[in-house]
């Protein structure tokens, strides 16, 4: 198993350029190609909430919605631009105009891994798209807090607590884990019918990632400030969890750590659900 194509949805918003980047670094490590799907703003959509009796305020709205549209996907193309000069890997501009979940639920479904913004870097970006990557399309999410460092995979942290989630992140993780130079697996509890950590590190040995497992440090900590403190312990550019929700309905509310993790980790998480 191997990464050959990665999709980075570009939405206008504060973080687009460090997501970009992060996957420019990926498909570089992989000889991977990378899909840059610009997002943006279908202006008619104005129409919906407005009646033939407003013919004046609709023009003036539908004015202000195409202005909109055009200054999103102009800032999409700036971030495209600026981030794919120079050497690199095989990189496709594409845009999409109307609702960002369809487009991302869409063209996510034929990308080995999808890499967007974390939702704490701009309080006014949807959460349309990451959570249409993560619930919607099948794949794992690499979900990018800032700027990284080319080598930010080099030393990994598994946040192990045997379910079907987190296995498949770590299947899904498996060419970053298998490229690293240290994985790390963190657990917290480990129920009687599940996979424990010792299992899982035996696992990773037989794909040869030099898997080991990292001490508890603080019972007493939350489960996501203990992941973030165990990733912090081990030096690690980049954790491995899964990613879960309380609702099947598409405007659902995440789990507690998922949640936290998402807003609060300082380096990239990958995720799949």
């Amino acid at each position: 198993m191997t990464i050959q194509h990665l999709l980075v949805p570009l939405s206008g918003h504060a973080g687009d350029g460090a997501a970009l980047d992060a996957a420019l670094r990926v498909g570089r490590r992989f000889d991977a190609s990378v899909e840059v799907l610009s997002l943006r703003p279908d202006p008619q959509r104005v129409l919906a909430y407005t009646g033939a009796e407003m013919a004046v305020a609709t023009s003036m709205l539908l004015e202000g919605a195409e202005k909109a549209s055009n200054e999103v996907a102009a800032r999409n193309r700036a971030v495209f631009e600026a981030a794919a000069t120079g050497a690199g890997p095989e990189v496709e501009f594409r845009e999409e105009t109307g609702s960002e979940s369809a487009a991302v639920g869409h063209r996510g479904t034929v990308a080995d891994l999808i890499v967007t913004p974390g939702p704490g870097q701009d309080p006014n970006a949807s959460r349309a798209v990451l959570e249409a990557a993560l619930f919607e399309t099948g794949r794992a999410v690499l979900i990018v807090p800032g700027a990284v460092a080319e080598d930010f995979a080099e030393r990994i942290l598994v946040a192990w607590d045997g379910g079907k989630e987190a296995s498949r992140s770590v299947a899904a993780a498996l060419p970053f884990l298998e490229a690293a130079t240290a994985v790390s697996v963190y657990t917290r509890d480990e129920g009687e019918d599940r996979c424990t950590a010792a299992e899982l590190v035996r696992y990773l040995s037989r794909h040869g990632a030099p898997a080991n497992r990292i001490a508890e440090d603080d019972p007493k900590q939350g489960v996501d400030a203990a992941i973030l403190a165990a990733a912090h312990r081990a030096n690690a550019g980049l954790i491995v969890m899964g990613g879960y929700s309380h609702s099947r309905f598409r405007e659902m509310i995440l789990g507690g750590v998922t949640e936290h993790m998402l807003f609060h980790a300082d380096r990239p998480v990958l995720m799949a659900h």
